[in-house]
């Protein structure tokens, strides 16, 4: 029989306005050695975003906080909650008490074993107040990633033995991530054929640390750099209680075992957020698809005004092929630190591949996008402090200034390789990674190419219809130039770039 957890999670609530999602009171948490099964006590603020799903009083179920009023729970839990619970024996300073408002189960869950799509969101009544032992936990960013043998942990009042019973006080258990294929496989011994698609793994396959009954809903909890915990999965289900599976297929199938078994969150990124956003939960203003290939892209919507605190904005936008999309930042002001751990904007092309991420008061530099792609464009606040919030413009672009990022490509003449117009002044501003410069060599003839490279007093001008030389950087940063006037036009230029080494070996090439 495949056991279904079921979680209890405690905190208390203290006015603390510089809350961060995914910080604790605690720290070193990964430094002790922690179980839930055979009973490790948690420090008291450890977790402070886990509440407690009780029904008639009774623990049943965990859940953890994602704003103030919405959490993040399995679907196969819903009760009433309570927020800053430590000892479900007494009544905690800060305890705060709540009503389930909304349960939002995913469209395709099914109350069968393995469990799939086994996630929730519940809206409660009220308001939850944070403070030092109550805070937000942090979602995954898209794409991010953490990879096989991180160690997570779990927190909850589960049952500290597989027939025992629940625990008054919170425990912890330490767990790594298995490799996804693994993960498929142990499952394969105990529902053979049984399609695996939304959950991931985490444990050991000798047991002896695992979940239990009492700590399904409770989030598995990875850590980043910058010492953050994430949400990554949502405790589901398991064989037993902290059994070995190893050598499972010729075991009795009533002493098989399993991994932790967890909702992967990431998967569900999207759904959380849309369902979310129907009350700015995390976003205060409109974000999603952007349509068309120009607009202004805002936070907070009107002048004069600050951007919320708490909140995950996402905007996508589609570059059709052989487009190029220009990002301009003409208002930027958000919390600044050194390492953009608090509130941030970050570019992704492909939702995967990070372009850039950036925070302060100095508007970034603009950034050209070329076709076939899509740019997503992420907001991300704590609860601290906020600023006046950022405008950008995006709208297709041929010509002008602009700036390429990536880490190879190319730039072309307006209308290349159709004749171009009289009249026309375009530059490109390409940075090259820590310890490169930028080559740029042309591959076609040309007619009037001049190139500059501003880092130095050199400059070269070029012109005619023969290729010229390779163009290399003095520095980091290349501008290319290129302009006509109102007489003779031709077919122009296609130029490509890319970055070589201080040390001497190319890159890109």
């Amino acid at each position: 029989i495949l056991v279904v957890r079921k979680c209890l999670i405690y905190f208390f609530v203290l006015p603390y306005p510089d809350a961060k999602c995914g910080s604790t009171k605690v720290r070193g948490i990964l430094e002790r050695s922690l179980r839930v099964i055979g009973g490790s006590e948690a420090r008291r603020g450890s977790h402070p975003w886990l509440v407690s799903l009780r029904i008639r009083g009774s623990h049943f179920c965990a859940a953890a906080i994602l704003t103030d009023h919405w959490l993040l729970t399995a679907a196969h839990c819903f009760a009433s909650a309570v927020a800053g619970d430590f000892n479900q024996r007494e009544v905690d300073r800060g305890e705060q008490n709540f009503q389930v408002k909304t349960v939002k189960f995913h469209e395709k869950y099914q109350r069968s074993s393995p469990m799939s799509y086994d996630i929730a969101l519940l809206e409660i009544k009220g308001r939850i107040l944070f403070g030092d032992f109550i805070k937000p936990v942090c979602l995954p960013y898209p794409g991010e990633r953490f990879p096989p043998k991180t160690m997570c942990v779990v927190g909850g009042w589960g049952r500290i033995t597989e027939k025992g019973p629940l625990s008054s006080v919170l425990q912890e258990v330490q767990l790594n991530l298995l490799e996804q294929s693994n993960c498929k496989h142990v499952l394969q011994t105990l529902r053979p054929g049984q399609k695996i698609f939304t959950v991931l793994c985490a444990g050991r396959e000798n047991g002896g640390r695992d979940a239990c009954q009492g700590d399904s809903g409770g989030p598995l909890l990875c850590p980043r750099a910058d010492g953050c915990w994430v949400a990554v999965g949502v405790t589901s289900w398991g064989k037993g209680c902290g059994r070995s599976w190893n050598n499972n297929k010729i075991k009795p199938s009533s002493r098989r075992g399993s991994p932790g078994v967890f909702t992967d969150v990431l998967l569900f990124l999207s759904w959380i957020k849309s369902n979310l956003r129907k009350d700015r939960s995390l976003c205060s203003v409109h974000d999603g698809v952007v349509p068309g290939s120009e607009g202004i892209i805002k936070n907070p919507a009107h002048p004069g005004q600050s951007y919320n605190n708490n909140e995950m904005c996402l905007w996508s936008i589609q570059v059709a092929a052989g487009e190029h999309i220009l990002l301009e930042f003409i208002e930027f002001d958000l919390e600044n630190d050194t390492q953009c751990y608090s509130d941030h904007l970050t570019v992704y092309v492909d939702e995967d591949r990070r372009i850039g991420r950036f925070c302060g008061g100095q508007p970034p530099p603009p950034v050209l996008i070329g076709g076939s792609h899509s740019i997503t464009v992420q907001f991300v606040s704590d609860v601290s402090s906020t600023g006046a919030g950022f405008a950008i413009q995006f709208h297709g672009a041929e010509c002008g200034t602009v700036v390429l990022l990536q880490p190879k490509g190319a730039v072309w003449s307006p209308a290349y390789p159709q004749a171009y117009s009289n009249n026309t002044l375009c530059r490109w501003v390409i940075y090259a990674p820590e310890g490169h410069i930028v080559k740029v060599k042309t591959t076609l003839k040309l007619l009037c190419w001049p190139s500059q490279c501003l880092v130095t007093p050199l400059s070269m001008v070029v012109c005619g219809v023969s290729i010229p030389p390779p163009v290399l950087s003095y520095g980091r940063i290349m501008l290319l130039q290129f302009s006509t006037d109102n007489t003779i036009s031709a077919r122009g230029f296609n130029a490509s770039f890319f970055f070589i080494s201080k040390k001497g070996e190319s890159q890109h090439e």
